[in-house]
Parts: structure tokens; C-alpha cells; sequence
């Protein structure tokens, strides 16, 4: 019998108590994956990004984000649907440690039907190496979380031009919206414990729980 030892050792999914699993035991999860219907997909995060903490847990609609432990790490991609064979998977596990080789990365397993995620266990931890260039397939490109935040629609697009702009606001007045502006400093722009509103609960209405000045 081995007591888990909390002393800087944080725990996250199954398995995180053993060894790093090679990529034979990997390739056994997927295939019991496989077998049950789910469909693997990947997720990685940062370290300082990776566990449940004030500063990192989403808030929408109550306290809960819809996980578990309640925290969002990015997608690698897309969920595998339709996945037959535990190589694929493996492919796509070389190429997420490859990019992101300071990150935690790991696998879950998807059930379509129930919209959970079922299964889920590391496949990497960080290390000291300097991340790679991010880039996925050709046709498939992964937003880099690391010192990079996502605001609004196109956050991961370069900056629009005002032709760009224009076409946008032409959308916007067809469907017959409403046009208008909001600003933010930096350090009040982004989802934070200090500067989220809390009306009602802990929702303010807005997506992200947080207000601009319009």
C-alpha cells in the first residue's frame, strides 16, 4: 500500500500517481475507448493554467463550467470522431507534445450521445524545453493559450483592416442590429477575480461575466 503524497505533487487525472505511460499503454486506453463508442480527443494546458485556482476556473451560469473539477483547458484540434485505430490517436499526441512541450497534455474520451467527457488522464507533463512553432495541419490551426489571451470573435485573427471592419458592420445593420463601442484597460479587460461583476449570483449577464465601458 502507497499513500499519495500531496506535497507539491498535485494530482490530476487517472493515473497521475504512475510513471509517465508509454505510448504501448496509451495505445491500450484508446483501444478500450474505441471499443466502448467514445471518441478520444486532446487537451493541454499551461502549467500555471492547468489546475483548479481562482484565477483560472470559468464562471459561466453558477459556479460551474460544465467540467468536473470546473476548468477548461484548449482543445488540441477536434474531438476524433470516428477514430478506429490507436496510431491516429498516438499521431496527434506526438504532434500536440511536439508544439507544446511545456504543457500538460491529456487524453479524454468523449461520449457523443451523453455530451460528457468520460474518460480522462494525462499523457504529458511539462518540461523544460522552449515551446515550438504552434502549427497544426494545414487545414487546422490550434489557438496557442500560453501568454496569449482570447477575447472576442476573430481574437485569433491579425488585426482587422477598416475594409475588414466594414464588412463586419454591414452584417451587423442586415440583421438589423445595433452597432456600438466598448474600452478597457488592459488590467480590467480580461476575466479576473477583481474585476468580474457579480450580479445576481455570479453571472452578469454577459458570456464571460464581465462588463466593459461602452
Amino acid at each position: 500500500m502507497k499513500v499519495w503524497n500531496p506535497v507539491n505533487n498535485k494530482k490530476f487525472e487517472t493515473f497521475s500517481y504512475l510513471p509517465p505511460l508509454s505510448d504501448r499503454q496509451i495505445a491500450k486506453q484508446v483501444d478500450m475507448i474505441i471499443a466502448k463508442g467514445l471518441s478520444p480527443c486532446l487537451e493541454f494546458a499551461a502549467p500555471e493554467n492547468s489546475f483548479t485556482a481562482n484565477d483560472n476556473t470559468v464562471r459561466f451560469s453558477g459556479t460551474s463550467a460544465g467540467y468536473y473539477d470546473n476548468r477548461y483547458w484548449t482543445m488540441w484540434k477536434l474531438p476524433m470522431f470516428g477514430c478506429s485505430d490507436a496510431s491516429q490517436v498516438l499521431k496527434e499526441i506526438a504532434e500536440c507534445r511536439k508544439s507544446y512541450p511545456q504543457c500538460y497534455v491529456r487524453l479524454a474520451a468523449f461520449d457523443s450521445i451523453k455530451q460528457v467527457q468520460v474518460i480522462s488522464f494525462l499523457v504529458q507533463r511539462p518540461s523544460g524545453v522552449a515551446m515550438a512553432a504552434v502549427s497544426g495541419e494545414k487545414d487546422m490551426k490550434v489557438w496557442n493559450p500560453v501568454n496569449n489571451k482570447k477575447f472576442e470573435t476573430f481574437s485569433y485573427l491579425p488585426p482587422l483592416s477598416d475594409r475588414q471592419i466594414a464588412k463586419q458592420v454591414d452584417m451587423i445593420i442586415a440583421k438589423g442590429l445595433s452597432p456600438c463601442l466598448e474600452f478597457a484597460a488592459p488590467e480590467n479587460s480580461f476575466t479576473a477575480n477583481d474585476n468580474t461583476v457579480r450580479f445576481s449570483g455570479t453571472s452578469a449577464g454577459y458570456y464571460d461575466n464581465r462588463y466593459w465601458t461602452m
